[in-house]
């Protein structure tokens, strides 16, 4: 719609419910907008609703259940919010088209149902033709057969037709043939498929999901170097890789080293000789490897002489020494305290999140503590703290007195962490006040009003290294605080030079993080702005630790992703599909985003 047609609009809405004239009235996108960064409760009758203009009502409902004050109406349907097998076998018997088969047995599959398949039944070869390319079967399929289900002769010949019409995708085809093969389903791999840093990660993340005693021994001995020569690669059904495709895949598959190992961790999975590898000193290689180490239950004679060094596993900034602290606990009891006293008094507030999650009790000083995290830039010290009063069973009218400040807090976030947390406790709690807006809220504002209004998506290009770029394609009538938001740091130059720090294979690519982890965000938190506007494969959503927690860091989807819908507020997609996905489906964890620019004025 036209910024004059809008705005004449306004005019006419602010005349129609004067004195002077009937009492109809509007609820404009500016009106929605502002009431969803509010968060208050909208009070409109029953009559006054009907008598708006059919766009009008359809905003105001959306935007009473993006608010969710007590009393609204559910966004998200009974089968998305609360899924069971009786709800998904439903849907499956009436599926007709692509997406609702892929939906049902997308569901069935994460409840287990070994009549997941049914949602597939009734396709026949014919129906090959008019199956999306990029609406991905093979790990569903494997999914499915995991948990008990059998393919029938019928959709044996649907997928071989997908084969031939080219919709069947090599790496996905051998990362689902993996596991087939590692639970005893299958006899032999596919042919191998050419190894780069993307098919690497895929089929690694397909081998992760075998246990601990299947993978052990090539965990243990192929590992013990980056080689073309390792025997991995043929077991994992890759073609041998050259060096320079293992130097770009390195942190890529320590961080799978690391995610693969089991918890309770057995010793052994750190006992592997060999390297160090060219990228183990890289932050985001730390990263997961910490995580890793904290899986460990039991001391570590070696590795306790390690963690008492001055930078122990070469961790100097607070932000990794954070992320090792969970292992040091174990491993070192003294070195953590000393460590925790450290990053609790210190500057880096996602530090100080790692430090406060480490206290099993209140501290004697956690009214400075509360007066330090007040003011942290990052919402996760906050949130971490307000959840903590809980953890650390505090008495009820003390968890009271803790939280009842926060509902004054400049952040809506916190106010909200902190009503969430009060509501269990007495369920009389008042729904919070808004804030203040702040400068960086009034200029969200602005834009989100101004690109809503205006009507037309905005497209931003993103640019990787390796002259690799493709382009978003988001939609400021569905979420425009969350894309206004994203247009103005794209604008700063936030993202420039800011590594991805999440690769999951056939599910998301994530970045956005200011410390090239999936840590922080731009130092303020953005409204949610969910719909049901469906998660399909290349949608773009913000990432979140909870509701209204968005901030710089977003996904792309890689496949279907139903399960999001109505969770994470979907921003739009990307253009040109297949070539946008060729990027991301081979993308290297660690690759850097060269800039991000806004294409639209």
């Amino acid at each position: 719609m036209p910024i004059a047609s809008v705005s004449s609009r306004r005019i006419a809405c602010l005349l129609i419910v004067s004195p002077l004239f009937a009492k109809v009235p509007c609820f404009t996108v500016r009106d929605a907008i502002q009431a969803e960064w509010t968060r208050q409760p909208l009070t409109f009758t029953e009559d006054q609703k009907a008598a708006m203009p059919q766009p009008d009502r359809a905003r105001l409902e959306r935007a009473i259940q993006r608010i969710g004050a007590p009393g609204a109406l559910a966004l998200v349907p009974l089968e998305l919010e609360k899924p069971t097998e009786a709800l998904w076998l439903k849907q499956a018997a009436s599926a007709k088209f692509p997406r609702e088969r892929f939906d049902a047995l997308f569901f069935l599959n994460r409840l287990k149902s070994p009549k997941a398949l049914l949602a597939l039944d009734g396709l026949t070869p014919a129906d090959a033709a008019a199956w999306p390319k990029h609406l991905r079967l093979e790990a569903s399929i494997a999914t499915a057969r995991l948990n008990g289900a059998e393919v029938s002769p019928a959709l044996q010949a649907f997928l071989e037709a997908l084969q031939k019409a080219g919709k069947v995708d090599p790496v996905r085809a051998q990362a689902a043939r993996l596991r087939l093969v590692m639970a005893g389903k299958e006899k032999e791999l596919l042919p191998p498929v050419p190894a780069t840093a993307g098919t690497i990660l895929a089929l690694m993340d397909a081998w992760n999901r075998g246990p601990w005693s299947t993978r052990r021994d090539l965990a243990l001995k192929a590992f013990t170097s980056l080689s073309p020569e390792s025997p991995a690669w043929a077991r994992f059904g890759l073609g041998r890789p050259d060096q320079a495709t293992l130097d770009q895949a390195c942190v890529g598959i320590l961080s799978r080293l690391g995610e693969g190992v089991p918890k309770p961790a057995p010793v052994e999975a750190f006992e592997v000789e060999g390297g160090p590898w060219p990228c183990s000193n890289s932050p985001l290689a730390q990263w997961y490897g910490f995580q890793a180490l904290a899986k460990l239950e039991s001391p570590l004679p070696g590795l306790r002489r390690l963690m008492e060094q001055d930078h122990p596993l070469g961790a100097s900034s607070a932000l990794l020494l954070g992320a090792l602290l969970p292992a040091m606990r174990i491993q070192s009891p003294e070195q953590a305290d000393r460590v925790r006293a450290r990053l609790l008094a210190g500057s880096d507030p996602i530090a100080r999140a790692a430090a406060i999650e480490d206290l099993p009790a209140p501290p004697a000083d956690l009214d400075a503590l509360t007066r330090r995290v007040w003011t942290d830039s990052q919402f996760e010290t906050q949130q971490t703290l307000i959840q903590s009063y809980a953890r650390w069973k505090l008495p009820v009218q003390d968890q009271k007195t803790q939280l009842r400040p926060w509902l004054q807090h400049p952040n809506w976030t916190c106010r909200w962490e902190a009503y969430r947390a009060l509501l269990k406790l007495d369920p009389a709690t008042p729904w919070p006040a808004a804030p203040e807006p702040t400068e960086t809220d009034r200029a969200i504002l602005k834009e989100a009003t101004r690109l809503a209004e205006r009507g037309k998506p905005v497209r931003l290009r993103i640019s990787l290294s390796g002259k690799r770029s493709f382009t978003l394609r988001l939609d400021p009538t569905v979420a425009p605080m969350n894309v206004a938001n994203l247009v103005l740091l794209a604008r700063k130059g936030y993202f420039n030079g800011r590594l991805v720090p999440r690769v999951v294979s056939d599910f998301v690519v994530q970045m956005g993080s200011p410390f090239d982890t999936m840590d922080g965000g731009p130092g303020y938190t953005v409204r949610c702005e969910n719909s049901l506007d469906w998660y399909g494969p290349g949608s773009v959503g913000m990432a979140l630790s909870g509701k209204d927690t968005g901030g710089s860091q977003f996904f792309i989807t890689t496949n279907a992703t139903p399960h999001l819908t109505g969770r994470y507020t979907r921003l739009g997609e990307v253009e040109d599909l297949d070539h946008a996905l060729k990027i991301l489906d081979d993308l290297e964890l660690g690759a850097k985003i060269v800039a991000i620019k806004v294409l639209e004025p």
